[in-house]
Parts: structure tokens; sequence; C-alpha cells
């Protein structure tokens, strides 16, 4: 391939440096480059040679030869250039440009005459063959170029030998990319500055203290280097380094490899030639990464690659989490099937080292450091199914190993909650085998995942290793509000010290901490010899007590100076329980006879309990007052209004057949007539003569006639009653007192001569109750219908008729004869016969 190279020579021109002569046909270009072809650098007094130089200018390369310029015509320093130009596009595909220095005279020619260069160049140039007088200063300037960057890009060649092959061979190596700023020439003073792109420079010997203790790289005269980097022995033409790199190509199945791919391949090309020695899964993932990167089909290099992973899973069994990671990169689409293999290597790798409780935990942190929640390949998917599978189901092993996890570190928790299975058996593992020594840290993760999880039963276990009960009590009471749930609670108090509870209890007033303290006050009353009545929240407690089944004063040492207490601070205005106050009031402490501000109490109290007092205090009250009838009444109007409308109702019932412990109540209390009458109806107990005989003078008083029945229903010539009625008889009506005299039941009965006439003259109209009887009977006994009212009532006629015969004012007819007559009609009447037969006290027969 051929390519033009034109030229130009650059001088003094009118006492300037300026264009001489050129071959390019622009004239203003060709005057710019020869500006730049000047040396500016001060040369006076060093000693040096014609020098070669190379730069970029625009769309073409110069490649120039400066020569210091005696000529007598020119001033002292001026320098000549003769250039060479090529364009860029040209320049960047030759291998070799020493085929162009090579064009360069030896001497100043000015004269010259000046033709453009048809140049034909090859395609392909070995960079290896370097004489071996100047290898060893080579290979120090490879191993400065390979470091270049670390130099501020300037190579420094210390004199003027060899440095045009130097550039020939640097040449040779460089990319196309490098090439495209690539620079040579020749340095007097050392301006220490970076520079864009590799700058190979030539320093006069004379001058070189200038530049030694620089920071770009020096190639002394007599420096040698022995190569150890796989790119610098590849560079200076080392041609088993070639074959190592064929070899590479030809087992991966890769395509011819670039400079910058060498570079790469380097890295792993040791571990490629080695694999089966090889025990260091990060250098075999390297180089697996090497292959993908020129092979990337999974056809390619197959039998290599299937062999690599088979070492890689090999060496996974044994290896830790820290070396196996980096596969989680691993370029599985490079190679057939990996991706299967791979995960049944990690799947075993994690139930071997996981999974299972271990003497060491070096791989733990790391594990659960690299847990992801998106963005998730291959292998973090496949952790994630690990972990679900494991923990979706939980029993006590499992929780060991978490523990055993968390004892690593306590924020590996947030990391596994989302896999934890919920239940409530998965709680109760964790409880079984919570530790009990807990760092903090671990303490607090511990807490936000029982909350999370609702785990309210784990969250009190925790708190009840770490804390004192009043503060694991009060940590759980700002989460656990529901006031039936009492599992997290038991967790807490279970073998405490029962006072301490109860103290806690009292302090908070908490309704499940009451009902907890109220149990253990049921089974062990001692507890109850703290209570002070007068706190709410003891009250409670003492309630929950009784409600479970205590008595009011079980536990209580002085139970009456204790609920006298009470009452009095109900009367104060305390707080005190209406429940607790109902409770005793249907106790034996319901009996408030001797309480001394009893009055006082019946006014703070009301309902129920109000009634119960009264019932209770009531029934006391009575029975004293049934076993001594002197005992005194209490001024008390509750008692007395209680006892009269309900009080005595119990009592009667209770001593129904105990008269002698009745009477005093109906003689001591407002009671009616027909309470004595019920009670009397019922009763089937005996009564003695004297009791018989109070009985008797109680119903006369009170005027109780329906009693006075009862009595007389009861009474006989042979029992006792009959002293009753003897003292209460005349309640009773006529009839009823005259058949007594008739049957001699009692010894005496005065029956006065009205009353007779009364129940004679209510008898009679009973028997004959209208006109036409009336007249009759009149008749019969002598009397005249004359004598009769008229346009009368029954009730009418028989009473004047019988007011007049009570007064002999009729002649013919007497009240002897009209009853004579009457019994032959009514002889059988059994209140005729009472009447007939007691005539004879009344009236003259």
């Amino acid at each position: 391939m051929k390519f033009l190279v034109h030229q130009s020579i650059c001088g003094e021109v009118n006492k300037a440096w300026g264009l001489i002569k050129t071959t390019m046909p622009d004239i203003n270009l060709a005057k710019n480059i020869a500006f730049r072809a000047d040396l500016q650098d001060q040369t006076g007094g060093v000693m040096w040679v014609p020098a070669i130089r190379g730069f970029f200018e625009g769309e073409y390369f110069l490649i120039m030869k400066t020569f210091e310029d005696l000529s007598p015509e020119v001033r002292r320093g001026r320098k000549f250039s003769h250039v060479l130009i090529i364009l860029k596009k040209d320049i960047l595909g030759i291998e070799d440009i020493g085929q162009i220095i090579n064009l360069l005279p030896d001497k100043i020619v000015k004269d010259v005459v000046l033709e453009s260069i048809q140049v034909e160049y090859k395609n392909k140039v070995d960079p290896d063959l370097i004489s071996s007088t100047f290898q060893g200063r080579f290979s120090k300037l490879i191993n400065g170029y390979v470091n270049v960057k670390n130099y501020k890009n300037t190579l420094i060649w210390i004199g003027q030998e060899n440095f045009s092959l130097a550039v020939i061979e640097i040449w040779k190596r460089l990319t196309e990319q490098e090439r495209q700023s690539f620079q040579f020439g020749i340095s007097f003073n050392n301006d220490d500055k970076i520079v864009e792109g590799i700058n190979l420079v030539a320093v006069p010997e004379s001058v070189q203290s200038k530049f030694l203790r620089s920071d770009f790289f020096i190639i002394a005269k007599n420096d040698n280097h022995k190569p150890v980097e796989f790119i610098e022995q590849l560079l200076i033409g080392d041609s088993s380094v070639k074959q190592r790199i064929e070899n590479f190509e030809k087992v991966i199945g890769s395509k011819s490899l670039s400079r910058d791919d060498i570079n790469f391949v380097a890295k792993g090309l040791d571990t490629f030639e080695k694999m089966e020695d090889v025990v260091d899964i990060k250098r075999l993932n390297t180089l697996s990464h090497i292959i993908a990167k020129f092979a990337p089909a999974d056809n390619q290099g197959n039998d290599f690659k299937q062999k690599l992973l088979v070492k890689i899973i090999q060496l996974m069994d044994g290896g830790q989490f820290s070396d196996i990671v980096i596969l989680k990169n691993f370029r599985t689409e490079s190679y057939r099937n990996s991706t299967v293999l791979l995960s049944e290597a990690l799947t075993k790798w994690i139930k071997n080292n996981i999974f299972s409780i271990r003497k060491t935990s070096n791989d733990l942190k790391l594990f659960f450091d690299n847990l992801k929640s998106n963005n998730l390949n291959w292998w973090d998917k496949l952790i994630e199914i690990e972990l679900e599978l494991y923990l979706k189901t939980i029993n006590v092993s499992k929780v060991v190993v978490v523990y055993m996890w968390l004892m690593e570190s306590p924020l590996f928790l947030s990391k596994i909650t989302r896999f934890i299975s919920q239940s409530k058996e998965s709680e109760l593992c964790f409880i079984e085998k919570l530790p009990k020594n807990l760092s903090q840290l671990m303490f607090e993760e511990l807490k936000v995942f029982s909350l999370n999880n609702g785990w309210l039963r784990l969250y009190a276990q925790n708190l009840n290793f770490q804390l004192e009960l009043y503060e694991a009590l009060t940590e759980l009471m700002k989460v656990d509000k529901d006031s039936s749930h009492f599992d997290a609670i038991d967790i807490i108090v279970k073998g405490k010290n029962e006072g301490s509870i109860i103290d806690y209890a009292v302090r908070t007033g908490d309704i499940r901490l009451i009902k907890i303290a109220g149990k253990i006050c049921s089974k062990s009353p001692k507890n109850l010899s703290k209570l002070k009545v007068l706190d709410a929240n003891w009250q409670k407690v003492w309630l929950e007590a009784i409600l479970i089944g205590n008595e009011i004063k079980t536990g209580l040492k002085e139970p009456d100076k204790e609920i006298s207490k009470l009452f009095d601070g109900l009367i104060l205005g305390a707080n005190i329980s209406e429940e607790l106050i109902d409770k005793i009031s249907q106790s034996e402490h319901g009996n408030i006879l001797f309480y001394p501000n009893r009055s006082e109490f019946w006014m703070k109290i009301s309902g129920n309990a109000k009634n119960n007092f009264l019932t209770k205090t009531s029934a006391a009250l009575l029975n004293q007052l049934s076993l001594n009838s002197n005992t005194e009444i209490p001024d008390d109007v509750f008692i007395i209004d209680h006892i009269s409308q309900k009080g005595v109702w119990d009592f009667l019932f209770f001593n129904r057949n105990n008269i002698k412990s009745v009477i005093p109540i109906f003689d001591k209390f407002n009671l009616q007539d027909s309470n004595l009458k019920d009670y009397l109806s019922n009763y089937t107990g005996n009564i003695t003569a004297v009791e018989a005989t109070q009985l008797g003078t109680l119903i006369a008083v009170k005027r109780f006639t329906n009693s006075a029945y009862i009595i007389n229903s009861k009474a006989s010539k042979s029992n006792n009653w009959k002293f009753a009625l003897a003292e209460c008889h005349y309640l009773l009506d006529f009839i009823t007192k005259a058949a007594l005299v008739i049957s001699g039941t009692i010894s005496s009965v005065n029956i006065p001569t009205d009353e007779w006439w009364q129940s004679t003259e209510e008898l009679i109209v009973e028997l004959y109750p209208n006109g036409t009887a009336l007249t009759t009977i009149w008749k019969k006994a002598g009397g005249k219908e004359s004598d009769l009212l008229t346009k009368s009532t029954a009730n009418e006629i028989w009473s004047d008729a019988l007011y007049k015969v009570r007064r002999n004012q009729f002649k013919k007819i007497t009240m002897n004869k009209l009853l004579t007559e009457i019994e032959k009609q009514y002889g059988d009447s059994k209140k005729f016969k009472i009447i007939y037969g007691l005539r004879k006290n009344y009236i003259k027969t």
C-alpha cells in the first residue's frame, strides 16, 4: 500500500524562523507547520547531534530531523529542520516508521530540490527483531511505557544513541489510540509538566542532571531491565509468551486478541495454564470471566469451560463464603448448564455451612450482608429461596441455628424476618430457645422482630430475661393493650416474687395485673395483710380475690376494723369500689348493726348493696329481738322502714314455727293485720298458754280482726289457742262469738244486746229479702200488713219494724213470736240456731 510524504525545510528566512521550501500545495499550511518545526530550547554550550522529532499537527504527523545551523549567513543558535509530512490516517496504519525516519538527511542541504515521496509500506512488521546490545535498555523503555501514566506520560532517554531505534520500536508496540497522541523529540530543559499522550524525549548526557530527579521515567544509558510482567515480555518480543496467547485463543475458541485484550487475558493466563493445580476460587473465577469475555457463546471452548466449572464446584464444597461469593456474578450464560450445577453446589454449601451449628462463624456476616431485596440475579434468588424454604416452617433445631446467627450479629434478624414463619408454633420455638444473656443490640432487634410479627409472648420473654419485673411489665404494657390477653404478662410474672407483682398491680392499676394479683391473694391470702383498704387499686385486688372465692375476711388480721375503715372512707368521699361494697353487703359483714356511723353510711349507698346491708342488719336485729324481747330498737329510720316493708318477711319465714320470736316483732313494728293473719294461717308449731295470752292481747290491742278469726279457727277446749281467743274474741262478729258461747270453747263471752239485735236484723233481712216473704212471715207472727212500711226496700222495712218491736210498739207481735215462726222455716240454719239459742239472754220468751 502506498502513501504520499510531503517535505519541507525550515530555518532562518530574512533573519527569522520560517519556511524555506515545501512540496505542499497549500503554502499557508506549510508555513504553519514550519513554525512548529522550530526548536525553542536554548542549546548553547550543549553537545548534541541532529535530533529526530515527531508529533501531530492538525491532520498531519510531522517527522523531522533538527540540526544546529552553523552557516555563517545565519545568527548563532539558529536551527534547521528537514520535515516529512504524512497524513494522520496514513501514519496510523504504518507499523514501522523506520522507513519514514530513514528518509531524513544526515546533514543540512538547503538547496536541495524537494519532491513529494511515494512510500510503499508493509502491512505486517514483526516487533521482535531487537539487537542484543539494545535489548537491555529497550526492556527498560518497555517497562516505562507500560507504566507511563505514573510518570506524567513522559519517558526520558538519556543520550541520543539509539534514540531513533527506540522511537521505531516503541511505535511498533503502540496501540492505534496511543499513536494518535504520541510525540518524540529532544529536550535541553526540564519543565516538569505533564503532557497528553506518550512523550518520548532524548536528553543529551550533558544536561541529564536536570531530569534525574524529575517525576519522569528515566532510561539511563547503561540501564537494563528484566521484564516480569506478562505484557512487558510480550512487548519485548518473547516468543514463548506469544505461544501462550495463541494456545489460549485456540483452547477457548476465540478470535485473535488485541493488545488490550492480551493485557486483560494476562491476569488469568497462569491460572488457565495451571488450572488443575489452582485451589483459589477467586483466581478461577477471574479466569472464568476472562474466558467468557472472549468466548461468550456457551459452545466456544466448551471442553475447557466444563473442566473449569467442575474445578470451581469442587472447591466450593470446602470454601468459605468470602471465597465463593464472587461466583454470584459468574457468567453463567457463557457456560453450558452452569446455573444448574452452581445452584446445586451453592445449595449444598448453604445447608452445610449456614443451616447448621458450626464452631466458626466467619461466613455468616458476609453471607447475610450480601442478602438483597431487589435487583436479584440467579445467585441472590437461590439464596432467597433456600432461606425461605428453611425458615417457612420453624422447629426448635432451626431456632437454635437462627439464634447462632444472631449471636454473631443481631442485625441479621432484619434481613431474615421476611422469611420466618409468623405462626404461633414458631413463636413458641423462639421462646423456648431464647438465650438468657443477650447483647443490648440483640435485645433491641428481638423487640422489633417480636412486635412486627405480633409475637407478644416472645417480646415478653425477651423483656423478662433482660429487665427487672417493673421495667419488663412497663415496657410490655406499652404494646400489649388487650385487656383480655394474659399470655405475655404471665410469662413475665411467672416465678416472680408475689409481693412485687401485687405492688406493681397496685401502682399501675392495670386490669390484668389486678386480676393476677387477685389470683395470688386467693391462693396466698397472707398477701392481703398489706392491704391498704382506702387505695382504689388495692380494693380491686381484694375484690378480685373475693370474686375468685375468698371470703371477705380471708387474709385480713382485723376484718371488721378494715371494713369500718372502708365505710368511713366512703362517708368522707374517698373513691371506694361499689362492687366491693356490694360484695361486703352480701357477706356476713353486711350486718352493720354495730357500725357507729351507720346513719351517714346509709346516705352513701343505694341499690342492691343498700338493700343487702339493710336485710342483713335487719335480720340481725330481728334475731336479737327474737332472742330477747327487751332488745333496744335503734333509732334508725332506714332499718325500721326496711323491717316494716321487707325485712320482716324473711324473718317470719325463717321463724315460721317459732311464734315466741315473732310476737315481739308484731308488737314493736308497724305491721299489718294481714301479715299476722298469713303467719298464723301457716303456723304449725306449738304455743304456750303465756305465748297465747301475749298473742291474743297483741291482736286485741292492734285490733287485728283477721288474725282474731285465725285464732278462732285454731282454738278449742283442748289447746292453748283458747287463751289467745279469750283476749281477742270481741273482735269477732256476733255469730262467731255466739257460737263460742254455745260451744263453750271459752268460759265467758260478752256479747252486747245491741250487737245481738243488729245481728238478728241482718239475718232476717237475709232470710226474707222481698216484700211477699216479708209480709207473710210478719202476719204469721201476729202482725198486720199495715204495720209495715210501703214503697221501701226490705232492709228499710225490717229495720223500721224491728225497731218498733224492740220498743213494744205493737200489741199483737213480739220478737219471740217472730223468731218462733222463722224457726219453723229455718231451724236448720247454723247462724239462725245461734241467734235463736241466745234469744233468752236478750228478750222475753
